[in-house]
């Protein structure tokens, strides 16, 4: 059941880098919080058995930390920066400027962090 969820976030991996090198800024930086998203929430139902239903990064860290795991600094931070993006990225008039490639590639930078630390934490699956 939760493989679908980590190839979903798989696809979203590749999409933002795409994305990035196809000039599609925002649609890197939204498949980057989207790729994190299906990871975080695949890992929650691994280890819970429950779907958490919320697409912000750092509610959803806050339910990984509540299993005992423990969550650096570094990756909440990084939680924080990309959840701005679901909504941002996604919606055409929720930003006044269009996203820059340098935005894009700070969110690949932060995604891959988080999927880096996420993998880690991961249990195996039976």
């Amino acid at each position: 059941m939760t493989e679908k969820w980590f190839e979903r976030s798989q696809m979203y991996q590749e999409l933002a880098s795409e994305s990035l090198e196809k000039q599609r800024y925002d649609f890197s930086c939204y498949s980057a919080q989207q790729a994190v998203d299906f990871y975080l929430k695949g890992l929650l139902i691994q280890i819970t058995g429950a779907r958490p239903y919320s697409h912000s990064l750092t509610t959803l860290l806050r339910a990984l930390a509540g299993t005992g795991i423990e969550v650096p600094p570094r990756v909440t931070e990084c939680a924080r920066a990309l959840s701005e993006h679901y909504l941002q990225a996604r919606d055409p008039d929720a930003r006044l400027n269009d996203y820059t490639r340098e935005e894009a590639a700070e969110a690949i930078r932060r995604m891959e962090v988080m999927i880096d630390f996420l993998r880690k934490v991961r249990p195996p699956t039976p």
